[in-house]
């Protein structure tokens, strides 16, 4: 179907053209990606077991840790820049949720609230809520601020902008996220790649809710309440996760430890992604469904 505008076909700036960057599609093809490499990772550990020195540990997980990055650069950038319309300041978003994660969020969180000091010996529930109102709202917040003062009011030309945004800044803030723990934690590269993936997977997939709260601000004008309903959703997500990965860990709950199942980490945060993104896609879809059904546009 064209897009040009007609007599009564109007061209409305909410609804999706064929020439923009796919974004679930190169999203699902980026974590195929990442998935396939901790498999290998996994394989080739248990094949060919290398004992790994502390230095040469921290340097693999920092490589690990930044992975999910390059692949970004290399699937959904690379998309972006052979798109018909691409998207602008995809990488100032990074380049802020990557300052603010690193000035900000992880001192915040790790220095000021040191949630795992004080919670480590709570209940489920307490730890739930501990995690929602440290980690997980520092990051939402953090994520939200990036994106709603560089690129919402400029950048937003349909509801799905808001996804595509949202997920760059959660590769970044993820990246930070992986790269501290890779550098204050001696751990096994199989250990490492498992919990990278699950930490950028879980940035992610709750990631969206807030992009799509950010475009429905800017096409639908919701009442003002929903913004921070969504936030305080996506925290909660956050603490949730927190609180799942932990469970698992041997010897304690640690939001950094590691333990003998961290592939069930990945496996929670897998289970994020399979279970947002569909709902994400669908409220995007009907909203602009609706919107081709109002009078506003067939008229």
């Amino acid at each position: 179907m064209s897009n040009r505008p007609g007599l009564l076909t109007p061209q409305v700036p909410t609804r999706e053209s064929p020439h923009y960057r796919r974004v679930w599609r190169t999203a699902a093809f980026e974590i195929a990606l990442l998935l396939i490499g901790v498999g290998l990772i996994l394989l080739i550990t248990r094949v060919l077991p290398i004992a790994f020195g502390g230095t040469q540990r921290r340097l693999i997980g920092v490589a690990l840790a930044v992975s999910p990055l390059g692949l970004w650069a290399l699937v959904s950038y690379r998309a972006e820049r052979q798109a018909q319309q691409p998207r602008s300041r995809l990488l100032l978003v990074i380049g802020l949720t990557l300052l603010a994660a690193n000035a900000i969020g992880v001192p915040l969180v790790d220095r000021l609230f040191a949630p795992d000091s004080w919670l480590a010996n709570a209940d489920g529930l307490t730890r739930l809520f501990g995690y929602t109102l440290t980690a997980g709202i520092t990051a939402e917040f953090l994520k939200f601020a990036v994106i709603r003062y560089s690129v919402w009011q400029d950048c937003f030309r349909i509801r799905i902008d808001g996804v595509a945004y949202s997920m760059a800044a959660a590769i970044a803030y993820g990246a930070v996220l992986n790269v501290n723990f890779a550098l204050n934690e001696i751990a096994e590269p199989a250990a490492i790649a498992l919990r990278v993936a699950g930490v950028t997977l879980s940035q992610l997939a709750i990631g969206t809710i807030m992009g799509y709260w950010l475009g429905e601000l800017k096409f639908s004008k919701p009442a003002i309440f929903w913004l921070p309903l969504s936030l305080g959703f996506a925290a909660l997500l956050q603490g949730l996760y927190t609180v799942l990965r932990g469970s698992f860990v041997v010897g304690g709950f640690s939001g950094s430890a590691t333990g003998s199942l961290p592939a069930i980490g990945l496996g929670a945060a897998i289970g994020l992604v399979a279970l947002i993104f569909p709902i994400v896609s669908f409220l995007i879809n009907s909203a602009n469904a609706r919107e081709r059904r109002s009078p506003e546009f067939l008229r």
